[in-house]
This record gives C-alpha cells, structure tokens and sequence, in this order.
C-alpha cells in the first residue's frame, strides 16, 4: 500500500455500489483519505463485460442490462455521457418453448398449451394467471403507491398470514393448480425469483418497475462501463484503489477499526462500507465479533442468495434469423433462457445460449465441472446445449459448432452469488432503515442490491447506497 494504513473511510467491494459510494463520499469530503478495496483483479463485482473477438459487441457474464425506468441508473449514464443501445433491438416477438409447444411469451395464452391445466386456467396467459392471482393475494395490486406497499408489508394478511410470511410459490399455489404454478413459473423463465421471493416484496418488485420486459438498454462499452467511469473520477478526485484486497475481519480498537487482509496488511479506519454479496457477508461476519451482534445478525438473516448459470457461444453469423424474430426465447428445457444478440445478418454474433438459476443450474453443475469466470465451456457440456438448441430451433437447418464459448457459474465462487431476494418474515422496509448503519454505535454500513426494493439490479445498489453516501456526506 503506498498510502497512510490509517483511512477515513474503507469501501469493501468494488461494484457498483462500492464505486459509487467513492465517488459520490470523496466529493462530499475532500480532505478525508478513502480507499476502496476489492478482493478480485478488476473493477465491477458482478458486472463482467468480455470483449470477443471478431464481434463489435461484449458479452455480459454478470447484469447485462438497466431499465430505462431506473431513475439513477439513468442519471449516472448522462452524467457521463456513456453512450448506450437498446438491449433488445430486435423489435420482435418474444418467443417460449414449453412442454413441446411453441408460443410468443408469457403473454401468449396458447404457450400453456402442454401443461394439465385447469378449466379455470386453459386459454390464459402465464401473465394473466400470475397478475390475476397477485389480485387475490394483494388487492390493488398493481395500482398501488410506493407508501401503500409499505403499509401492505407491515400489516396486510392473506389468508390469515401474514403477507410477508408467504413465499411467491406458496401464495400461487392457494390460488392455481399446480400444473398452473409450473406453467406461470416456466413462464418466466426464473425459478428463484418465481418461488421463493418474499410475496410482500415479490408484488411491487414484479410490477413496480423491475419486470424485465421494460424498455432496456445497454452501455456500448459492456454494462462495466459504469463502475469504471465511477472509479476512474474517484481515483481523480485523490481516491485509492485496491485490487487482490481481500478482507478476512474486522476489529474493533477504541474508536477505530482494525480491518485485517488476506495478504496480511492490516488498515486501521474511522469508517468502513460494505458491498460484499451475503455469502461473503457472513463469512466476514463469522471472523468479527462486531458483526456477530444482534443489530447485524438480523440484517443478514433477512435475505437469500441464489446461484445462476450463463453460458455464451459465438457464431460467424446470427444463424437463427430471420426465423427467430425477437432477443428471447423462454423455455422448460434445462437451457431455461437463450437470449439472440446480433446487430446484422452477415457479422459475427453471440448468442446466450443457456441462462438457469437456483434449481434450473442444477442440470449443468457436472457438466460445467470447475469452469467459470469466462473459461471455455467443457465438451460435454457443449454437446448438451447444441442438442437442445436444436430441439429449441427445428426449422430444419444444421446449427453449426460456436467458434466459442464463455460461461460464467455465479455460485462456483462460494463468496460470490447472483443476486438475492428478501426471505419470508421480514419486513424489508424495517431491514433497509437500519442496514446502512446497524449500530449507530458502530461506524459500519452495509449496502449493495441485497438490501433494497430492486434486488437484482443495478437501481438496487444505487438504492441502498443512497442513504449510505447521505450519513458520510455529512461527516
């Protein structure tokens, strides 16, 4: 380290909320000394844009997209002028592949075709099923103020439970079969999201500006873009950064913290955020009595993280036009999602072949082996995923062998998930007023997408951030 040991302020977990709280505290207080340290070799945590190439996109093996909807998100792409595209630009219909049939998406009633369902569910969409029972759940639902869910999670019931205390596939499964259920989940394409959410949060989150089928775009330089624009002006402003900087523990000394490095460097801090995902949270928290305290414990307890799989492959052409129209192609098949990514018919493009989490990853773990971060995807697992893309495509063309592949196993790193949702029984409302600082005893803040209303997503870090960056800013 070429700067003082003894900091202002330790950002743990350079992500975007990591960066961003850099940047944003380093305006606000000048004078103080700040270091952001990251455990990995690069800037970004689970953004992760790959140059290919021969293909004038990157591939995201982490977030690969915001809403335009998403408020801050917006805000730091015209602060910094990055320059974006539509995620999708195909203007094209969705597409599914359940149970043998073919459809146009969840908003297709005819993609429900091969599921056993009931009188009351045949002939309606996945959308329709899961809107019109969210209805039952939640009356309202859909039309509600952000205040209004508020309430909802802290006193609303369905069923004489409740609301919070249901999982999304428990409360589905009151209200449709679960032939229904499978369909509706299917449907999505998301099993960790489409089960195990919160309802109380899994409502407003599904309808409040985090569907993904919203307008979306992408930075032109790869989603990454953001947390590296965010770095390079706080390392301008006099900010330092720390690469390979892995922290095993916090203690406590008086009025400072002692924060011990896997390297074995030892930084004393007045201050200390944390944006590390859960996994790595608590195995913090298990090495520093300070975080084992109550006011910690039971920030930490209220959220689950999941793993996901995403496997790239690229092509001297997009071989699946013009037959397939649009980006997405939804699915029952262990591939669960293949998203199309091409800007013309005679250049190199890529296509995200397979897309699972949670249960869906389980399919590929032995086919995947110790592959991750980018690594070329095994043999075996290549011949997988062309056999059901052919199943997937059967417009009678030969698919040809990709020229390569990336996959990236979040969930192979046992500190690292893909993102997480509120666990049942906890009102998120109550967790997000004190995460940013548990102890108000303790300098120690917690943020990230883990502890906010748009988990998942990159409006989620910004979130949970903001509040972060509000208490330092004002010393």
């Amino acid at each position: 380290m070429t700067e003082p040991r003894h900091l202002d302020l330790a950002i743990i977990g350079a992500g975007v909320a990591g960066t961003y709280i850099a940047d944003a505290v380093k305006q606000a207080q000048p004078d103080w000394s700040i270091a952001l340290f990251e455990r990995r070799d690069k800037i970004g945590g689970r953004l992760r844009s790959v140059a290919v190439p021969g293909v004038d996109h990157k591939i995201e093996l982490g977030g690969m997209r915001y809403l335009t909807t998403q408020r801050r998100v917006q805000s730091i792409i015209d602060a910094f002028d990055i320059p974006t595209h539509l995620f999708d630009r195909t203007d094209g219909t969705q597409r599914s592949y359940l149970r043998g049939r073919f459809g146009d998406g969840p908003a297709d009633p005819r993609a429900g075709d091969g599921y056993d369902l009931t009188d009351h569910e045949r002939g309606r969409s996945a959308d329709d099923l899961i809107m019109r029972a969210f209805q039952q759940i939640l009356p309202g639902a859909g039309s509600l103020s952000a205040e209004a869910y508020v309430l909802a999670r802290a006193s609303a019931t369905y069923r004489d439970r409740r609301l919070i205390d249901w999982t999304v596939g428990e409360a589905l499964s009151t209200l449709l079969s679960p032939e229904g259920v499978r369909f509706a989940t299917d449907a999505f394409g998301y099993d960790s999201g489409g089960r195990l959410f919160n309802v109380g949060d899994h409502i407003p989150f599904r309808l409040g500006g985090n569907d993904p089928n919203e307008e979306a775009r992408t930075p032109d330089d790869g989603m990454d873009a953001i947390p590296r624009a965010l770095t390079a002006r706080f390392e301008g402003r006099g900010g330092f950064v720390h690469l390979r900087s892995e922290l095993q523990a916090i203690h406590i000394d008086g009025d400072l913290q002692r924060l011990q490095f896997a390297d074995g460097v030892s930084v004393e801090v007045k201050r200390t955020v944390i944006t590390a995902p859960i996994p790595a949270l608590r195995r913090l928290a298990a090495a520093s009595p300070v975080l084992r305290a109550p006011e910690f414990a039971d920030v930490l307890d209220s959220v689950e993280g999941f793993a996901a799989m995403k496997l790239y492959l690229w092509y001297e052409r997009p071989w699946w036009r013009p037959e397939v129209s649009g980006i997405r192609t939804t699915t029952d098949l262990p591939l669960s999602k293949v998203f199309y990514v091409d800007t013309a018919r005679d250049a190199p493009a890529t296509l995200l072949a397979m897309y699972s989490d949670h249960r869906n990853v389980d399919p590929w773990l032995e086919l995947a082996g110790s592959a991750s971060d980018g690594m070329a995807a095994p043999e075996a697992m290549l011949a997988e995923v062309q056999r059901e893309l052919r199943t997937l495509h059967p417009e009678g063309r030969d698919i040809p062998a990709p020229a390569g592949s990336a996959l990236m196993h979040w969930g192979a790193d046992p500190l690292e998930v893909a993102w997480t949702f509120w666990r049942p029984g906890y009102i998120s409302d109550e967790i997000m007023a004190v995460a940013p600082q548990p102890d108000p005893a303790v300098g120690i803040h917690l943020a990230g997408e883990t502890f906010s209303h748009a988990q998942s997503w990159i409006e989620g870090a910004l979130e949970s951030a903001d509040p972060v960056i509000e208490r330092l800013s004002a010393g």
